[in-house]
């Protein structure tokens, strides 16, 4: 505690070394501001402050050796996600729309102010597929009913994906990656087994495999990596539009619970004519 305030700090050891740092502070109005280190492969020892355990599992020689390997590897995305009810189905946003856009793939869409739902931010591509990201976004709004619900402000420009489905939801069966596993349990992520899921935890393969959650799931990024592909068969993404794993990335938002339309209003400042 820090008077009346709620100091959290959850720092995540990633398999490719890095450290991602989550520090949250949680206010008695319910506001929770959330900031995020993502460190470098190449991290000196020196420079992090973490716990003797946390030092010990990122500075031992095997983990330093396995860090100076991955050191040339790009991260996919650096963010968040979290569920909400299906019920807080309407969304707003200060970004980059109407449509879908991406890092390398958004001089199209212009910033505005947009309003729309969860349900209406997929996009039904025939091969399951991520979709529904904006970028250049500077808050977000996620409401039900008159309007109560959370705004999400970011400390700089984010991506989100706001939709009825998981990330998981998206793999195809013609992916050779491995599975985009659940990891909200620690059961979860100890019954990884791909041989034995790949006949019971069935890949979304045709369009009509989508169907929308209970929930919706909002994953809030600072980045996601550019989309690539400017052959039409699998070009990666331009190195200015890489995530590398050998760079910090320090980036944070603010959760506010927000009660009302003229609530978000207020406290962004932006109204709908």
């Amino acid at each position: 505690m820090e008077g009346n305030n709620a100091l959290m700090k959850v720092t995540y050891l990633l398999p490719a070394g890095n450290l991602y740092m989550v520090n949250y502070t949680i206010y008695p109005s319910g506001v929770v501001n959330v900031g995020i280190q993502f460190t470098s492969t190449d991290m000196s020892e020196t420079e992090i402050e973490v716990s003797e355990a946390t030092r010990i599992a990122t500075f031992s020689p095997r983990s330093e050796e396995a860090r100076k390997e991955a050191t040339k590897l790009e991260v996919p995305r650096i963010g968040v996600r979290f569920r909400l009810l299906a019920q807080m189905n309407s969304v707003q946003y200060f970004g980059r729309g109407p449509e879908e856009n991406y890092w390398d793939r958004n001089a199209g869409t212009f910033v505005g102010l947009y309003k729309t739902t969860a349900d209406n931010m997929y996009f039904p591509y025939v091969r399951p597929q991520e979709n529904g990201h904006h970028t250049d976004t500077r808050w977000l709004a996620l409401t039900a009913g008159k309007g109560k619900g959370l705004l999400i402000e970011a400390d700089c420009l984010i991506g989100f994906n706001a939709l009825r489905n998981t990330v998981e939801d998206f793999d195809s069966e013609e992916s050779n990656r491995p599975r985009q596993w659940n990891n909200f349990s620690p059961e979860e992520i100890a019954g990884r087994n791909e041989e034995e899921a790949r006949n019971v935890l069935r890949r979304m393969q045709h369009i009509n495999d989508i169907t929308p959650r209970n929930f919706v799931e909002v994953c809030v990024d600072l980045r996601q990596q550019g989309v690539g592909g400017y052959d039409s068969w699998g070009a990666r993404p331009e190195a200015a539009y890489t995530l590398p794993a050998n760079k910090d990335y320090t980036w944070g938002f603010t959760l506010i619970p927000v009660g009302s339309e003229s609530s978000i209003q207020s406290k962004t400042g932006y109204s709908y004519k």
